[in-house]
C-alpha cells in the first residue's frame, strides 16, 4: 500500500514526520538526498565534505522535527537550511585558516620549541584517541568506518543497521569529539592540523 508515502504532496509528508512518522522522513530522506547532495557538491567540491553536511542536514531535520515552522514550500526550506549549512562549514574554514595563519605571523613563535610542539600535539591526540576509545561500541565502529571513507549506505550495509541510525551515531560522535576539541587552546587545535 502506498498511501500517503509516495504522494506528490511535500507539505503532507513534512506534517506525518512532524508527528514522528518515521516512513514520511525516510521517504523525505530518499526524495532529497541526492538533490542536495549534488547542490552541495557543486560549492564544496568536496565529496566527504559534501556527504557529512548532507547527513547531519537529516538528521538535524529528524531531531528538530517539531520546532520546524508551518512549511509552504519544504522544498526550498531544505535548501535554505543547506545554504546555511555551507555557509556555516566556509566560515568554520575561514576561522580556522585565520587562526593558524595568525599564529604562524607571530615573530615570537620561535619560543614554542620543537619539544613543547611536540608535547602540545601528543596531549591532543591522546584526548582524541581516549574520546574515540570512550564512544559506546557500535558508535566507535561508525565513526571509525567514516573517517576511513566508508558511506553511510555502506556502513549501514556492513553492521546491519540502518542508515538512519549510522546518522545518528556519526551525529553522536561529532559532537563528543567537538566538545573535546573546545576544551584545547586554539594553539593546541592549530597545532594538532598544522603541524
Amino acid at each position: 500500500m502506498k498511501g500517503i508515502y509516495h504522494t506528490e504532496d511535500e507539505a503532507v509528508l513534512f506534517r506525518q514526520m512532524q508527528l514522528d512518522d518515521s516512513r514520511a522522513f525516510e521517504e523525505i530522506y530518499h526524495r532529497y538526498f541526492t538533490r542536495l547532495s549534488n547542490a552541495a557538491f557543486k560549492r564544496l567540491q568536496d565529496r566527504s565534505v559534501t556527504e557529512e553536511i548532507v547527513q547531519e542536514l537529516f538528521v538535524n531535520l529528524w531531531l528538530k522535527r517539531r520546532q520546524l515552522p508551518e512549511l509552504k514550500s519544504p522544498e526550498s526550506y531544505l535548501h535554505t537550511l543547506l545554504r546555511n549549512a555551507v555557509i556555516d562549514w566556509f566560515r568554520a574554514q575561514a576561522r580556522q585558516d585565520g587562526l593558524a595563519a595568525e599564529w604562524l605571523a607571530q615573530p615570537d613563535r620561535a619560543v614554542i620549541n620543537a619539544t613543547e610542539q611536540q608535547i602540545l600535539y601528543a596531549d591532543l591526540q591522546q584526548a582524541y584517541q581516549n574520546t574515540v576509545g570512550q564512544l559506546p561500541e557500535k558508535c566507535r565502529q561508525v565513526y571509525l568506518l567514516h573517517q576511513q571513507g566508508s558511506t553511510v549506505a555502506e556502513i549501514a550495509e556492513y553492521l546491519r543497521i540502518s542508515p538512519k541510525t549510522v546518522e545518528s551515531h556519526l551525529l553522536k560522535a561529532h559532537h563528543t569529539l567537538r566538545h573535546l576539541l573546545k576544551d584545547f587552546s586554539a594553539v593546541s587545535v592549530v597545532l594538532m592540523f598544522f603541524v
